[in-house]
């Protein structure tokens, strides 16, 4: 059973290290040969591993088969299916989780099951639509396409691991059915109940988010809170809760089995009690990954305590971990998949090593109870410690206040919160008895979220150049358990102090430059570009916002914060629309450049006008446009630079970038007579790629001394923009000249490494990340 287990779930885990879908099939083909080589010789673990990698084969094509049908985005397509995500109607939410039961497209008519994401394209008259509701609906489809950057969030992955094939807008539509009589609609019909009971508390948000695992009420600021408190976990529907559930049902069925007294059929009235209770709430959760998880498992311990088999708890949780591998072979790109097993891994090795409370009668309640403070210190500490490299592989950092928070919080949600939010539901019928269970538990998240706030902003990221200090707690911890430190000191000591001592070597210049680094941030529609150099940075724009976020919280920071970057040197704002500009405010609060500059007035901001010339680090700035600052600065009114390495005595210059914002076709001429010597080897695209920016004049005169100039052309672009942008004309001009096209819409973020003369092009999508699910762009 063991070997079986473990070699499904490697089977299953291959999925992850083959990035080419060819390849991932000359890989199967190879272990199907091998795994008859191996049952002939009696080899069975690899049977088992070739038996997980074909059914995680099988769950990799058969979904980007599904996704190769939503490459029809120029058309609109009718579609019929099920709204399957719950829907707050008092709170304005455009977007849902939708699964078709047909395609109906130019008249042909085809059964297909696709799980959507959807959103209306009009708002204001969207109308109200309730989970387990069959529509009709017309709609434009797109992959689940979305940026891929160094750092940050990461959504097409997050789309695998919830098996959604395909994002879209909905023009219109109609209900078909009500579904009033599917678990889906009941499920619904709760969740309506408990939003009008719960109307007006305080913390309504994270009680819907404990019933019924729904998150769609959570702001921006309550997760920022509970990554940098630790509780996440405690405020989504996961094991514990459903840990809880069981235990409230065994509770209940041992009082009635004490009702039915020796009855031989209410023995195991509290083992089936238990389990009732643990799906009922893992079907009001939806069952999620994690639910499913803690049910499956579950289920195993009491199917083997019914039949009277005893396992180790290790062995119920490979065998979990296959299963659910087995079940849904993609959830492996889930967090949450990671996070639950891995925290249940670190419970069961900690109480494998003998971390347990002292029971015994004969000590005192005193000992008793501080005993088990001890054992669950321990716990917090040790899940802190060995799930550091899970939390840096999906998050970039730590909470270092999780230990102390969780040890408060943890009993106290178990004990009164999530039991009250479990009877609250149950007596939902009875709206007087849930009102006040709705209300106590409300009160029992005060002191929580309480203690919580004192942890703000206490996120800690870990940079890239710390990861061997990651690697390095969780191992040291690890010897610390098996390596007693009296016995074992001198070798416990050098391990520690080569981790200390390692580094990475510095990067040697070329002819005697200092490297720099061009970064076009992947950003959708709008701009970012990073200059940077002895790991500091300079902002060109900042991206745009929207209500609850923006590019500058969700990309740029994450990006400086990988490279341990906690401040910018410099912040220059091209000109004043949204989508370049909007972000500054944010980084303002959170970076604090040492200067800024402008092209319009703005308080703090030095001039950004032709003229204008700094040094910083190895690299002189040099402004071209626009002549004079403005009131607010338009598009024809963007701040053009020309940044220049200097030479380092011998004549030798490096490449030049010209960052150019929105200029238009007449500040591009009036450009092209002032500096008729202009010359870039990098050009950032104007406006875009829009058809009224890259005139012919303006790069044939660029040109004039080289021909290769500029070699690289960068233009920042969302794949899916309204202005179809950028133009296949204006494109053309540049690859008539040869010059390099990188665009964020094909390639993610863009990095220019520079050292001396030569220049490194990495493109994120294709060079850093590339990945078997992520869409392959090519422009026509």
């Amino acid at each position: 059973m063991n070997k079986s287990a473990a070699g499904v779930a490697l089977g299953l885990l291959s999925l992850h290290f083959w990035l080419a879908l060819p390849t991932y099939h000359g890989f199967i083909t190879a272990l199907m040969i091998g795994s008859v080589v191996c049952f002939y010789f009696r080899w069975r673990l690899l049977i088992y591993i070739a038996i997980g990698a074909c059914l995680a084969n099988l769950a990799a094509t058969s979904y980007l088969k599904n996704v190769q049908l939503t490459f029809i985005e120029p058309r609109n397509i009718t579609i019929v299916g099920e709204v399957s995500s719950l829907l707050n109607h008092k709170k304005l939410d455009t977007l849902f989780d939708f699964v078709t039961s047909e395609l109906r497209q130019q008249g042909k008519h085809s059964s297909k099951t696709l799980r959507l994401r959807l959103s209306w394209q009009d708002p204001d008259n969207m109308p109200v639509m309730k989970q387990g509701e069959r529509w009709q609906l017309q709609i434009r489809l797109r992959p689940p396409s979305g940026r891929v950057n160094s750092a940050g969030y990461d959504r097409e992955r997050q789309f695998v691991g919830q098996g959604i094939h395909a994002t879209g807008v909905v023009q219109s539509g109609h209900r078909l059915e009500n579904g009033h009589n599917s678990l889906a609609s009941l499920r619904q019909s709760a969740f309506d109940t408990v939003v009008g009971l719960t109307e007006g508390l305080e913390h309504q948000r994270y009680l819907l988010a404990l019933g019924f695992g729904f998150r769609g009420a959570l702001l921006d600021e309550d997760w920022a809170l509970l990554r940098d408190s630790g509780l996440a976990h405690l405020m989504a529907i996961s094991g514990l809760h459903i840990g809880l559930a069981i235990m409230l049902g065994w509770w209940c069925g041992s009082l009635l089995r004490n009702v039915f007294g020796d009855c031989p059929r209410g023995i195991w009235l509290p083992l089936w009690l238990g389990l009732c209770a643990g799906m009922l709430y893992a079907w009001l959760a939806g069952f999620t990954l994690p639910t499913q998880r803690a049910l499956l498992m579950s289920l195993i311990a009491l199917v083997l305590l019914r039949v009277r088999i005893v396992w180790p708890g290790w062995q119920v949780l490979l065998l979990v971990f296959a299963l659910s591998l087995a079940m849904d072979p993609l959830a492996s790109y889930s967090a949450g998949f990671w996070l639950s097993f891995s925290a249940v891994a670190v419970i069961a090795a900690v109480h494998a090593g003998g971390v347990r409370a002292d029971t015994h009668r004969n000590t005192s309640f005193f000992q008793r109870c501080l005993g088990r403070v001890k054992v669950l210190v321990l716990l917090q500490f040790a899940l802190l410690a060995l799930m550091l490299p899970v939390q840096w592989v999906w998050f970039g950092g730590f909470s270092p206040w999780a230990p102390v928070i969780n040890l408060l919080a943890v009993p106290w949600v178990s004990l009164f919160t999530v039991p009250l939010v479990l009877v609250a539901i149950i007596f939902s019928p009875i709206e007087p008895i849930a009102i006040i269970c709705w209300q106590l538990a409300d009160l029992t998240l005060t002191p929580v979220l309480g203690v919580a706030q004192l942890a703000r902003g206490g996120w800690w990221t870990i940079a890239e150049n710390q990861e061997v200090w990651v690697l390095a707690a969780s191992a040291v911890v690890v010897l610390l358990w098996l390596l007693p430190l009296r016995r074992f000191t001198a070798l416990v000591a050098v391990l520690v102090i080569v981790s200390v001592i390692w580094d990475k070597p510095v990067p040697e210049s070329q002819e005697g430059l200092v490297p720099w680094q061009v970064d076009m941030l992947d950003v959708g529609h709008g701009l970012a570009v990073l200059i940077s150099s002895n790991n500091r940075s300079v902002l060109y724009d900042t991206g745009n916002r929207w209500p609850g976020g923006s590019i500058a919280s969700s990309v740029i920071e994450p990006v400086l914060k990988q490279r341990g970057q906690s401040r910018l040197d410099g912040l220059v704002l091209s000109h004043a629309d949204s989508d370049h500009a909007a972000g500054a405010d944010y980084l303002e609060e959170n970076f604090a450049p040492i200067w800024k500059r402008s092209s319009d007035f703005r308080e703090g901001y030095q001039p950004c006008i032709r003229g204008e010339q700094w040094q910083w680090q190895s690299l002189d700035f040099r402004v071209l446009w626009p002549p004079k600052q403005v009131k607010r600065a338009a598009n024809p009114h963007s701040c053009v630079i020309e940044i220049k390495q200097r030479h380092n005595g011998n004549g030798a210059d490096g490449p030049s970038l010209l960052l150019t914002g929105d200029i238009d076709a007449v500040s591009e001429l009036l450009l092209a007579r002032i500096e008729p010597d202009l010359s870039p080897d990098i050009l950032l695209v104007p406006h875009h790629g829009s058809r009224s920016s890259s005139t012919a004049t303006w790069l044939d005169q660029m040109g004039w001394f080289s021909k290769m100039t500029p070699r690289y052309a960068l233009v920042s672009v969302a794949r899916y923009n309204p202005w179809q942008l950028p133009s296949a004309d204006v494109r053309q001009r540049y690859r008539e000249r040869g010059a390099y096209w990188l665009s964020t819409a094909e390639s993610g973020q863009v990095s220019l490494e520079i050292k001396g003369d030569s220049v490194e092009v990495i493109r994120y999508r294709q060079d850093r990340k590339p990945a078997w699910f992520r869409p392959v762009f090519h422009d026509e």
